[in-house]
């Protein structure tokens, strides 16, 4: 059985959408003939999910080291020095971990005899863990699997600090894709970007998108419990220019003008938010006891919240190369049998998925009077209880994570035959 060193600072324990995609890797390589090593760092912030540990195979190495990172130190100066770290070094407040805990890693791979190195990102201090293994081995085959894009990325836009650096971490990110043995994206647009600033990729690369885990849905009820409310819940962050402004306009012309009744509306939150600005869109928005933030919760209960609900909210912002993202909770989202709100570019990747797997409707982040109407319309389908939602089963399934790991499987042994 080939060994893979699996470099990924996000792991469980620790929770949110960022740990899944690894989890579920790590979780069913074995069963392709994979073993996976992970090392990760001791965490002990706030974004705890206990349950996500009992995914993992129980004969799994993980390699918990110690965190240096200046996110979460706890001293007097500890804003400071968060300050630095998140905003200053290049190219994040990981960086640390990874260079103090390097030459463990080295060892740790000389004594597990591993065939494979991957690294995933964010942050992507990851993968500059991965080019100092590299370099120090350069026989062995290093992976690397970009999350979300790098110095391309759109959020980064209109980060101040971010242009400080990127000269820094484009240099970085060069070093990364040039020395890498094979490059992995979520989205082929994403993969593109790629490609166009380092064409030889193209011959050593691909895309796996994010996906579901079928075993996350046994056991949950797949029933809606709004009763006499009209459920629509959005899962996951919401920040900078993701959040819902254009949702609650189109709402607002919704209610005012399409004959959507307000107290018959339950709009759930679940996921980091900052509590003050919902308390701020209910009182704009006339929504208060309407809008409802539920905080992080386990990832199960979370996929229970979306059968719970009539139809589902998808965001992403406004933002120049916002058409690369899926945004992780799509796959969820499609495998949860209700229909989906897109507030997404209408060329892009996220909607490209809703479309051929006939899961929802599409409306662009300008157009308003689009989104209300597609309110409208669920609302008024919801009122008469038909709700008119037929998926594309065949093409859904090809997005489980299981065969997701597969595909990763079958990349690392042809790198190692």
């Amino acid at each position: 059985m080939k060994k893979v060193l699996i470099l990924a600072n996000q792991f469980p324990p620790m929770g949110g959408s960022g740990v899944q995609r690894t989890l579920k890797f790590v979780k069913y390589l074995p069963e392709f003939g994979i073993e996976p090593v992970v090392v990760t760092k001791k965490y002990n912030g706030k974004l705890l999910d206990e349950t996500l540990l009992e995914e993992l195979p129980k004969d799994i190495k993980v390699y918990r080291l110690k965190a240096y990172e200046t996110v979460e130190n706890k001293s007097i100066f500890r804003l400071p020095i968060k300050f630095i770290g998140t905003r200053l070094i290049p190219p994040d407040g990981e960086y640390f971990w990874y260079y103090f805990n390097r030459k463990k890693v080295a060892n740790i791979l000389r004594e597990e005899n591993i065939d494979c190195i991957y690294s995933t990102s964010y942050p992507y201090s990851g993968h500059l863990l991965g080019l100092y293994l590299k370099r120090e081995f350069p026989h062995i085959k290093w992976i690397v699997d970009f999350r979300d894009e790098w110095t391309n990325n759109p959020y980064y836009a209109d980060d101040f600090f971010k242009k400080l650096k990127y000269n820094r971490e484009r240099k970085q990110e060069a070093q990364v894709t040039n020395e890498c043995d094979f490059l992995i994206t979520n989205s082929k647009f994403m993969l593109e970007n790629f490609i166009k600033d380092t064409p030889k990729l193209k011959e050593h690369s691909t895309y796996i998108p994010n996906g579901y885990d079928e075993e996350d849905f046994l056991g949950l009820v797949n029933q809606r419990d709004g009763g006499e409310k009209f459920v629509i819940t959005h899962t996951g962050s919401l920040y900078g220019k993701r959040n819902l402004t254009e949702f609650l306009e189109g709402l607002k012309i919704a209610i005012e003008e399409n004959g959507v009744d307000r107290e018959k509306l339950e709009i759930r939150l679940v996921g980091n938010l900052h509590g003050s600005l919902v308390e701020e869109y209910a009182v704009n928005y006339n929504l208060v006891g309407k809008l409802k933030a539920y905080g992080y919760m386990p990832h199960r209960d979370s996929i229970q919240m979306l059968y719970n609900s009539d139809i589902l909210l998808l965001i992403i912002g406004k933002v120049k190369g916002a058409e690369n993202f899926y945004s992780g909770k799509i796959f969820e989202y499609i495998r949860a049998d209700r229909p989906i709100l897109a507030i997404v570019p209408e060329k892009g990747a996220a909607a490209e998925v809703i479309m051929e797997t006939n899961t929802g409707t599409v409306v662009d982040p300008d157009n308003i009077k689009g989104i209300s109407k597609a309110i409208t319309k669920y609302y008024s389908q919801w009122r008469d209880s038909k709700i008119n939602h037929n998926p594309n089963w065949d093409l859904v399934q090809k997005y489980s994570r299981k065969s997701q790991a597969g595909e990763l499987a079958k990349i690392i042994r042809s790198l190692n035959n």
